[in-house]
């Protein structure tokens, strides 16, 4: 088992994060949507402190991840796939990190202004970041609300662009990201 990136795939850290943080994402998504038809309830105030909490997680493995990202870089793209496309993707994964980061933060300067606070799983308390205000309350949620769709069409596109990898273009690059395929490349492998 490789722990760090290397020229042809993603080590085992990587895809760990990579792994754990897209299954939060997607149970975040639907736990947000949820939440935002229930009426005011005990049931309601419980699915936000869960939703609260794996934002916090999110935070926390993103920064981790990113921080990865700068120990053990990522696989280049093979030049068999256009340059402009290459800085596509480039340009989508950091887009990607900044919303993982940029939509918890706004999440928790919500609940920080709206005097809701952040407790993790009953564990501990985060720290009110903003002063309470009803103004930025409206704001922060309207600003994490923004943030988390955009991610959500972003993780749309990325998908999507995997799925062509692994389907259409049978080219490898999928491979590099899933654990049990090490650096095992396609037929029509990338060089």
């Amino acid at each position: 088992m490789q722990y760090r990136n290397s020229k042809d795939a993603y080590g085992s850290i990587a895809q760990a994060l990579h792994w754990v943080i897209a299954a939060l994402v997607f149970i975040q998504l639907g736990i947000g949507v949820y939440v935002d038809d229930l009426p005011v309830s005990l049931a309601r105030l419980q699915w936000l402190s869960w939703h609260k909490s794996l934002g916090f997680v999110i935070f926390i493995l993103a920064v981790l991840r990113l921080g990865w990202r700068f120990a053990s870089p990522a696989p280049p793209l093979p030049d068999s796939i256009p340059a402009i496309v290459r800085q596509l993707a480039r340009f989508t994964h950091w887009m990607l990190y900044a919303l993982l980061i940029a939509a918890p933060l706004a999440g928790w300067m919500h609940a920080s202004a709206a005097g809701l606070g952040v407790n993790v799983f009953g564990w501990f308390a985060l720290p009110n970041v903003v002063p309470r205000d009803p103004g930025l309350a409206e704001l922060f949620h309207d600003t994490h609300s923004m943030l988390v769709w955009t991610l959500a069409a972003l993780v749309v596109l990325h998908v999507a662009a995997a799925l062509n990898h692994a389907l259409v273009l049978r080219d490898g690059i999928v491979a590099r990201m899933l654990p049990w395929t090490g650096t095992r490349r396609s037929k029509r492998g990338a060089p």
